[in-house]
């Protein structure tokens, strides 16, 4: 199986195409989404904004030969949501980001923390040194997803115009 397939026990993960548009549009345009990656004062995700996040995951594949994947629920074949590594900036400082969003209807069921560890072992086979993780502050289910893969906190930083906290994985 390639980097651009993995497989978890429920999920598969692939790296996505031009014809993934019509999946972001409706997985980051729910209100449940865009309350924690768009809140006020950023504006909404608009038709354009997801189109350009396609086209940038499909880029950061080609560029840099990783990047985050589509979710696939493999018992139902269904969208699942977006996760898995690209290239950051953080306070003028290029990092590699752990992400994920999860399909508001299938929330608490363990999906991020197993793409989140599937990306870590990854990351380790790509020798990255360390991966960091950017959370609201009010996300408790997104604070506990990257302590739960052994992320430590690491201060409060200014991401996208907001306050996050700021997670970080070393990966020795």
């Amino acid at each position: 199986m390639s980097s651009e397939e993995r497989q978890t026990r429920r999920l598969l993960l692939r790296r996505p195409t031009p014809q993934d548009r019509a999946l972001y549009h409706a997985h980051f345009t729910q209100p449940e989404i865009e309350r924690w990656l768009r809140p006020p004062p950023l504006p909404p995700f608009n038709s354009g904004a997801l189109d350009e996040l396609v086209e940038g995951d499909c880029t950061h594949w080609s560029d840099h030969g990783f990047g985050p994947w589509v979710l696939i629920e493999k018992q139902s074949g269904a969208f699942a949501g977006r996760g898995g590594l690209h290239w950051t900036v953080v306070e003028e400082t290029a990092m590699v980001e752990l992400a994920w969003s999860i399909e508001p209807a299938m929330h608490g069921r363990g999906y991020a923390t197993e793409m989140a560890n599937a990306a870590i072992a990854w990351a380790r086979e790509l020798r990255i040194e360390e991966l960091v993780a950017l959370v609201l502050p009010a996300n408790a289910p997104s604070r506990r997803v990257a302590e739960k893969v052994g992320c430590e906190e690491g201060g409060q930083v200014d991401h996208a115009g907001l306050p996050h906290l700021l997670f970080r994985k070393p990966l020795p």
